[in-house]
């Protein structure tokens, strides 16, 4: 009884840091992903958008290969710009109040957008993860080809200072719909 009763705590053991996703790993410019699985080449740009301020900003911007070869851009989720940027403070602190990172689960990709909650962003405080799933609409006027759908949002169970450790409660359950 006590082997069998071990044996189920060290299963769960196991099976719940299985569960724990890390972000994709983007270096600074053109990364080349299969972004909607077809066997083209997308890409993901990272770069740095900065406005002479002590506190630049990275942004993603995704680029779909189309049937005919061809790339077509992805818009930010209700908004008519393309990149994703996050937003960081630097003064005394430096830290991101959002941001957005890319995670690989099951064959397919999800961005994460991460937005601190509160109303003092120098406070630890808990964290909006937005998981967006990739579509792709061939078919509807007016709707872009390919972007990225808000499928829900997630409260962290902690507070943290930079959203960016709030990424260690992502795991597969969450990006599961």
């Amino acid at each position: 009884m006590i082997n069998k009763v071990v044996g189920g705590l060290v299963l769960c053991a196991i099976s719940s840091a299985a569960a724990a996703l890390s972000p994709v790993v983007l270096k600074d410019g053109i990364n080349r992903l299969d972004l909607n699985q077809d066997g083209g080449q997308d890409y993901v740009v990272v770069a740095q958008f900065d406005n002479n301020t002590s506190h630049p900003h990275l942004g993603l911007t995704f680029f779909i290969q189309r049937p005919d070869g061809g790339h077509s851009i992805m818009p930010v989720a209700n908004s008519n710009t393309f990149t994703w940027f996050d937003y960081r403070l630097s003064a005394a602190a430096d830290f991101l109040v959002q941001d957005n990172q890319l995670f690989l689960s099951g064959g397919r990709y999800f961005l994460v957008s991460a937005r601190k909650e509160g109303e003092n962003a120098f406070d630890p405080a808990k964290v909006i993860l937005t998981i967006y799933g990739f579509n792709s609409s061939q078919d509807d006027p007016g709707v872009p080809l390919y972007e990225w759908s808000e499928r829900k949002r997630v409260v962290t169970q902690n507070a943290y200072q930079s959203v960016d450790e709030a990424y260690k409660e992502v795991d597969e359950a969450m990006l599961a719909k």
